[in-house]
């Protein structure tokens, strides 16, 4: 029940986090994140670890703008 509701949290999140970004990422990106909340909506119902909600919140955070920078920095 506990893995079930953060689900629910993060799939919210992840939307609120795509509406927030519309303007600030290309389509692809908007893409790769509706994707991942598609992913994730497929799970409601079902049995899922955290951290397997946590690998699809790793990839929707991956997509924000200031963390690939910060990413590329450290990969300098």
């Amino acid at each position: 029940m506990k893995n079930l509701q953060l689900l629910k949290i993060s799939i919210e999140s992840i939307k609120k986090l795509r509406a927030e970004l519309h303007n600030d990422i290309d389509s692809s990106k908007r893409k790769e994140l509706d994707q991942i909340i598609n992913d994730l909506e497929c799970y409601e119902g079902q049995q899922i670890s955290p951290n397997q909600i946590l690998s699809l919140i790793g990839k929707a955070l991956a997509i924000l703008p200031v963390l690939e920078k910060i990413w590329d920095e450290f990969n300098k």
